[in-house]
This record gives structure tokens, C-alpha cells and sequence, in this order.
């Protein structure tokens, strides 16, 4: 069967190039472009557009998968908050954008995978809120200590998940950079991997369906979890493809 597409949808920022200085972009890192290949997928990047917003089925009919990158801090009034001051500056149309798309999947049972701020953005799309500063209450250093550095540490995972049965692990390293975690989860979502600190790590589906957010970047650290996570939602995604196949024929 052909590889499966997936979209992401892109960030906006300045970029410069030799003579060209801070011109608008969007984009966001190949490694997660490189990741989903390798898996076997067909990464298709979708620009955060108002004309995407007004109809996100439409890409939703194209595609097989949603992926969700990390990025920049969601605006904090979408799940009812004053910002924090250690936030960034949201970009509303993306967080806008990416909700709707998790939503509309959700509904259409397209599989959905989110790392780090993706993870974020399943929460509040399904009802949930974030702790806006994880560095008000605990260390903030395994989670994120020099800003543009990953870190180190362990998650542990709750037996009997989704996320459990995809790399056959109690507990492994992953990359994180974070200083925002789940608050209140979202609607039918379970926590199912935490760090030793107690932050919620990994949330899925508790439906059986594959959306799933790990709150760490798989895409940095691929051998071997997180390769195999990504290839369980790119597989996930050919499944998908393959029903819907059937139901036209």
C-alpha cells in the first residue's frame, strides 16, 4: 500500500538566508519531517491559513494521519487562563488551527499523534486544561533547563496503556523541553506515562483509538522508543487509509 500522508501543520516565523533577513516562514524542523518518513509515512505540511480553519475536513479528506509538533506556548485564554509571564507570545491562528483539525479527526477516527506541545494540544481540543509554569511548583530543570537544549530524564509508564504496548517498556529516557504540563485532563483522556516528579508525561484516548501525546520529542531521541512510537501512528495511519479504501470500493 502507498505510504500513508500525514499532515502537520506548520508554525510562522522570521527567518533569515544571506541577503534576505527576517522574512515571514512557515515551517518547523525537518527532524520531525525525517522522523515520519523513516517511519514510512508521507509527511504533508499545511500552513496555518484561515481558509484551513474555516473548513479543516478538507484537509482532513486528504490525508490519513494528524500530527502535532511542539512549538511555541498555546494562547492561554482557549482553555480559559490569564497568561503566564514566562509564556510566549501565542500565534492564535495556529492554536486555532491545530484544535480544529484534532477535533474533526477525533470525530472521524483519523489517527492522531502529538509530542510535546502536540500532546498540549490534544489536551485543551478535548476539554483539558495546562499548568501554565511547571516551575512554580516543582524543579523545573529535568524538564527544561537551558532554553534551545533538550534534557534528560525518565518517564514511566502506567501498564495496560496504549502507550505501554507500543515499546514494550516500564520506564526509558526521552528528550523534553517543556516548562507547560497537563492540568485537568481532557474529555476521555487518561494519563498514561509520568515523570518521577509526578508531571503527566504521555496522555491518550482511553476509547482505544489511536491519539496519543507524549509530552517529550521522540523525534530527537528515535532509538529506539521513539521510532517505534512513530511507526505505530504511521501504521495506524496506513490501517486508517486501508478502511477507508474498502468503504469506497
Amino acid at each position: 500500500m502507498t505510504a500513508p500522508l500525514i499532515a502537520i501543520v506548520a508554525d510562522r516565523k522570521t527567518a533569515t538566508s544571506g541577503a534576505w533577513v527576517d522574512i515571514p516562514t512557515d515551517g518547523l524542523p525537518h527532524t520531525y519531517v525525517a522522523a515520519i518518513e523513516q517511519a514510512g509515512g508521507m509527511p504533508l505540511v499545511i500552513p496555518s491559513l484561515d481558509a484551513f480553519l474555516d473548513d479543516p475536513d478538507r484537509v482532513l479528506d486528504l490525508v490519513d494521519g494528524l500530527f502535532l509538533p511542539g512549538g511555541r506556548d498555546l494562547d492561554a485564554a482557549l482553555y480559559g487562563s490569564a497568561a503566564h509571564p514566562a509564556n510566549d507570545p501565542p500565534f492564535s491562528l495556529r492554536d486555532e488551527l491545530e484544535i480544529a483539525l484534532t477535533r474533526a479527526a477525533r470525530r472521524r477516527a483519523i489517527p492522531v499523534f502529538g509530542a510535546c506541545r502536540g500532546l498540549q494540544v490534544i489536551n485543551v481540543a478535548l476539554g483539558g486544561t495546562l499548568e501554565q509554569h511547571l516551575g512554580d511548583r516543582v524543579d523545573l530543570t529535568p524538564h527544561r533547563d537551558i532554553v534551545g537544549t533538550f534534557t534528560a530524564h525518565e518517564v514511566r509508564l502506567q501498564p495496560g496503556t496504549l502507550l505501554a504496548s507500543l515499546v514494550h517498556a516500564d520506564a526509558f529516557d526521552i528528550a523534553s523541553h517543556h516548562h507547560q504540563g497537563v492540568g485537568a485532563l481532557g474529555d476521555g483522556l487518561v494519563a498514561s506515562a509520568s515523570a518521577p516528579d509526578g508531571v503527566v508525561e504521555a496522555l491518550e484516548a482511553g476509547d482505544g483509538a489511536f491519539c496519543l501525546g507524549v509530552q517529550w520529542h521522540p523525534e530527537e531521541r528515535l532509538d529506539p522508543e521513539g521510532l517505534a512510537l512513530v511507526r505505530a501512528f504511521v501504521e495506524a495511519a496506513r490501517e486508517h487509509a486501508g478502511a477507508r479504501a474498502g468503504m469506497a470500493a
